[in-house]
């Protein structure tokens, strides 16, 4: 199988340095790595090549737990942030990988800030239906799927705050309970409460249950 180096290239979220020195490593070690410029730019703009990695075994990211959300096939996932380069190739030594004749680029100037839902969290309350203005999310029977990301506003995470379950994903946010870093859920603070009831209530909708 194959692993897949992304570079986080929109918002440089990992040091260019340990990309540098990871990929460098692979080539020595001959290990064949696919180097990806950002995950979430393939994800929501070039699905048929994100398609062609489905057979990756170690994802090399930001967020693991958005790196999962994004790229579910995958066997491993690793913080590239985080982990030393020296226990990213002790991982990658372990399993075996062949190559991927795979060409990800990045054709756009679109800064690929959007949402991830988290499935293993997300009870399917449309809160964030309700509440985006730009049509980024939909619901799709009885599930809410991300169906415009490229229409999400940059750098506003705000559905994310107010996600009863904190099932919403920015893997681009530095902010630890909005980029997924946390392994368990966080809920809205009394302030986000607050503040997006009263938005909420020029726009005659409901954000909690206690609301009634």
């Amino acid at each position: 199988m194959s692993v897949v180096l992304c570079h986080c290239h929109a918002y440089r979220r990992i040091a260019r340095e340990k990309i540098e020195a990871v990929h460098a490593a692979c080539e020595q070690a001959a290990i064949p790595c696919v180097s990806v410029p950002d995950l979430c730019y393939l994800a929501a703009k070039d699905p048929e090549t994100l398609r062609c990695l489905e057979g990756a075994e170690v994802v090399l990211a930001c967020q693991p737990r958005a790196a999962r959300a994004l790229f579910p096939s995958a066997v491993r996932y690793m913080d590239l942030r985080t982990e030393s380069v020296e226990t990213v190739l002790d991982a990658i030594r372990a399993v075996p990988v062949t190559p991927v004749v795979c060409e990800p680029h990045m054709s756009s100037s679109w800064v690929p800030w959007f949402p991830v839902i988290d499935s293993a969290r997300c009870v399917q309350c449309k809160k964030c239906v309700d509440f985006c203005l730009f049509g980024v999310f939909a619901a799709q029977g009885a599930s809410v799927s991300v169906v415009q990301p490229d229409h999400c506003k940059t750098d506003c995470p705000a559905c994310a705050r107010i996600c009863p379950q904190n099932a919403i994903i920015f893997p681009k946010s530095e902010e630890p309970r909005l980029n997924g870093a946390l392994d368990e859920p966080v809920t809205p603070s009394p302030m986000d409460r607050d503040a997006f009831r009263e938005r909420l209530k020029h726009r005659k909708l409901r954000l909690f249950k206690e609301d009634d």
